[in-house]
């Protein structure tokens, strides 16, 4: 019984060590790769977004189903082009709008992000060889 409990309370610990936002080096090393990506979303330059990508570029399709699709590098920038033209949420016309407004991160946005991950909106991000890269985008329409 006591080596029971001991062990729950170390996955216990172990759980909120793991729940923990990134710390403050972590969070400021994604702030400043997100200045960077936003620049060239602000200015539509898609060939100096697609440094920031990992291609191919995983996208799912709809919030209706799992279907994904793959992005390549000469594909994206109509792919692009055409996710920042759809709807956004809130008083937002489209995600450019939407997207335009982030320049900096939120304390929410701050909260997703770890050692080697971060959500920020629709888009995913890792770490590729020791870089940030953005690796997924969510849900591009309700259909």
């Amino acid at each position: 019984m006591k080596s029971t409990l001991l062990s729950l309370a170390m996955c216990l610990c172990l759980l909120v060590v793991k729940a923990q936002p990134a710390s403050a080096p972590e969070v400021k090393e994604f702030e400043v790769f997100w200045k960077k990506l936003y620049t060239a979303i602000v200015k539509k330059d898609y060939n100096a977004v697609s440094q920031y990508i990992e291609f191919p570029l995983v996208v799912k399709k709809n919030l209706a189903d799992n279907t994904v699709q793959t992005i390549g590098r000469q594909e994206f920038p109509r792919f692009f082009s055409g996710y920042l033209d759809m709807p956004a949420k809130d008083e937002f016309v489209n995600k450019y709008g939407l997207l335009r407004a982030r320049k900096a991160l939120s304390e929410d946005d701050k909260t997703m992000v770890d050692e080697d991950s971060a959500t920020i909106e629709d888009f995913e991000f890792q770490k590729v060889d020791g870089e940030w890269k953005l690796v997924y985008v969510y849900a591009t329409t309700n259909e």
